[in-house]
């Protein structure tokens, strides 16, 4: 890699930014560090020769040459580092050839890679045929207030790419809705809550019961704890949303219970936890619907069960709707995000799985996931690394970490795909 010295000093200082979503200030958005992270990004861009656009700080564009546009999509916020981290999560630290700091996989180092590509590419001199348009974006992980914004001052390409996903490509990701099922509050019951998020397996939630509501038998059959106040607490284990069979549910064991003591939950069970409509049997080439019951809660006089679901194209939300129907449950739906789905056979997937292969020696064909990236920002978008198959980056978690060697190897990667982007006779 051409400048690793200097790649190191900017990726040390980029990591540096606490560029966690933050109070909303004049002339900041989302909060001063990530501001501050923006303005280093694009005054490095300047320093390298390359014209920049700031989106009053919601967003940034780094662009070079002219001619049919290509999109490349990363960003500089990242998630709240928590605790377990063995060094600084915003100091960039090496040990024994690996680097480790928040943001480091998720994006900060591949949207670094991308930006030095393309002052490689400026300084090679190879007449450009195309026009890249590199996006910072600031709310990846909050919102994408960011894009909403940007699309008001420009229009994004049709075709791009995001470094904010998994390798080898993924030319398609499954639609995103949010379904809420409503049933009657139980009668023996004060109160139920469980589950922090919509797209995370509910690990922990709890039941306050009324004296008829404890009975240990049942408690020790659904492997509930009782504790002080006739609380009942449930305990699973989380996992992405989109692979709801990779965690165990603590929300299920709480609504076998009510059952067992008369509550009529029992369609919720057959329904939400044991697809008594048969939604995993339903699949296309991009996989199967899921539905993860995430989140429970009363409100209103009411119990609600918040669902995370995905559907692949060309299966509609409508579709998804029909099914839902047939049970007669109460429930409202909403949709997120739609399917994303490129051809494999076109230009774009094509140039980036070839360069793919040829630089890791594989023969990989592209592939589908069930999670949302920033390449649904383009029309014909794709997600293309960072993440290696079968390696664990640790993105979201404590100890996010990148080894030198998959730095440079994604580097080669993303170098050869962005050259080889620019020999495209169109897209």
């Amino acid at each position: 890699m051409e400048n690793f010295n200097l790649f190191i000093k900017d990726l040390k200082t980029l990591i540096s930014y606490k560029s966690v979503k933050g109070k909303s200030e004049d002339g900041a958005p989302f909060g001063a560090e990530i501001k501050n992270a923006l303005q280093f990004f694009l005054r490095r861009a300047k320093e390298l020769g390359l014209p920049t656009i700031n989106y009053d700080n919601y967003m940034g564009e780094v662009f070079l040459g002219e001619g049919e546009e290509i999109g490349i999509i990363g960003h500089i916020d990242v998630v709240p580092s928590g605790n377990g981290w063995n060094t600084d999560p915003f100091s960039l630290s090496e040990k024994d050839g690996t680097y480790y700091g928040r943001g480091l996989s998720d994006d900060k180092t591949p949207l670094l890679l991308c930006l030095y590509i393309l002052k490689e590419l400026k300084d090679s001199k190879i007449p450009l045929t195309k026009k890249y348009r590199l996006f910072i974006g600031c709310d990846e992980e909050s919102g994408w207030q960011d894009v909403e914004y940007a699309k008001t001052k420009t229009v994004f390409p049709s075709f791009g790419f995001s470094p904010d996903g998994d390798f080898p490509v993924s030319y398609a990701e499954k639609g995103m809705a949010i379904a809420t099922f409503i049933f009657d509050k139980p009668k023996n019951f004060i109160d139920i809550k469980g589950g922090t998020v919509i797209n995370a397996v509910c690990a922990f939630a709890t039941l306050i019961a009324k004296d008829c509501g404890i009975d240990e038998k049942l408690l020790y059959k659904h492997n509930l704890m009782l504790k002080e106040n006739n609380v009942i607490e449930s305990i699973g284990v989380s996992a992405h949303g989109s692979h709801p069979e990779l965690g165990k549910n603590a929300i299920k064991p709480l609504l076998s219970y009510m059952c067992d003591l008369g509550e009529d939950y029992n369609d919720a069970i057959d329904y939400l936890f044991n697809d008594k409509w048969g939604l995993n049997n339903i699949k296309t080439e991009q996989g199967n619907i899921t539905l993860s019951p995430d989140v429970i809660k009363i409100e209103n006089d009411k119990l609600k069960i918040l669902c995370d679901v995905r559907f692949p194209a060309p299966i509609t939300l409508d579709e998804i709707k029909t099914v839902f129907d047939k049970s007669g449950l109460c429930y409202d739906v909403s949709l997120k995000h739609d399917t994303q789905l490129v051809a494999k056979e076109g230009n774009l997937v094509s140039t980036l799985i070839t360069a793919y292969n040829e630089i890791t020696g594989n023969n990989s064909v592209p592939v589908s996931q069930s999670g949302s990236t920033f390449a649904r920002v383009f029309p014909f978008g794709v997600a293309f690394g960072p993440e290696f198959p079968n390696e664990n980056a640790s993105i979201h978690e404590a100890n996010e970490h990148l080894s030198e060697k998959n730095l440079l190897l994604t580097y080669e990667i993303y170098k050869k795909a962005i050259f080889d982007l620019n020999g495209v006779e169109k897209l």
